[in-house]
């Protein structure tokens, strides 16, 4: 049984672009574990209210999904949170710089010339990223979140796109 404490309602705000996402999601997992999803469409967000018999795992796996809907992810990826060894990390780019043409240099050093850099590092650490705003959202395994999450710290640290590749490759070959 779930602490008195995780019995309340959970909403995660959504943004108007990821309503499809979010209506598919919540498709796919309403009633799973004992729980209740809905989405509000007018006030834009997902509304969790945990059953009965609902454990801590379980609701924390359900909003961990509703969150990934929220950054960007697509529902078949959010469903990947079901797996215990799949997590989800969020690096706040506000976190590396308060001035808005830094953020934007940033973000685009992350995602490189036609998205080459984001999919190198998806496709060498195996996890998957979403770029949004102000953060860069991993899903994944959490041993290639934690690589592909230092990955992107030395990107926002100024490293060179190779020697972040290499450091990846290197440590996914001594695992």
């Amino acid at each position: 049984m779930a602490s008195e404490y995780l019995r309340g309602i959970i909403y995660e705000p959504i943004d108007k672009k990821r309503l499809r996402a979010a209506r598919e999601f919540v498709k796919l997992v309403d009633g799973k574990y004992g729980h209740r999803v809905e989405l509000d469409e007018k006030q834009l967000y997902i509304k969790i209210t945990p059953g009965p018999e609902a454990t801590v795992d379980s609701i924390l796996k359900i909003r961990d999904m509703a969150r990934a809907i929220a950054l960007g992810f697509d529902p078949e990826k959010a469903l990947m949170l079901e797996n215990d060894e799949y997590t989800l990390a969020v690096i706040e780019l506000k976190e590396y710089t308060d001035k808005p043409n830094h953020l934007r240099r940033i973000k685009g050093r992350i995602i490189g010339e036609e998205g080459r850099a984001k999919r190198t590092i998806e496709n060498l650490a195996e996890v998957s990223m979403v770029v949004g705003d102000n953060y860069v959202a991993l899903l994944g395994k959490l041993d290639d979140v934690e690589i592909a999450k230092r990955a992107v710290e030395m990107i926002i640290e100024g490293k060179k796109h190779g020697t972040v590749y290499k450091f990846i490759q290197s440590v996914k070959r001594r695992r």
